[in-house]
């Protein structure tokens, strides 16, 4: 289990390695899946987890003390993904999810400075 306490240690490698998952692999299962239709992806996976994410990650960056640029991982990861694999309406989502990122990040910078 030491390994995972170095892992835990470089925050880094948690932004990163959820902005994968949530960038481009979570986006190419709910595109490439049959099973589900477009405005399940779009409403659940797209706006509703994504978004969670992108809530979720403006809050780490501010408690961990990361530069500001950390935030544009996971909307670039998405939008590249987005404009290859899916269809070019998503790849507005990357746009909306730099957004809700960087107004949790400034809520959250600025409730910390209080």
């Amino acid at each position: 289990m030491d390994w995972l306490k170095k892992v835990e240690s470089k925050t880094w490698v948690v932004v990163w390695g959820w902005s994968i998952f949530f960038g481009i692999i979570l986006p190419l299962f709910s595109d490439k899946v049959h099973l589900i239709r477009r405005v399940w992806m779009v409403g659940l996976f797209l706006f509703l987890i994504n978004m969670l994410f992108s809530i979720w990650l403006g809050q780490y960056i501010v408690k961990h003390n990361l530069k500001w640029w950390n935030m544009l991982i996971f909307p670039i990861l998405y939008l590249i993904i987005s404009y290859l694999f899916m269809p070019r309406y998503t790849i507005y989502f990357a746009l909306f999810y730099l957004g809700v990122t960087y107004l949790t990040w400034s809520i959250n910078s600025q409730n910390q400075k209080d």
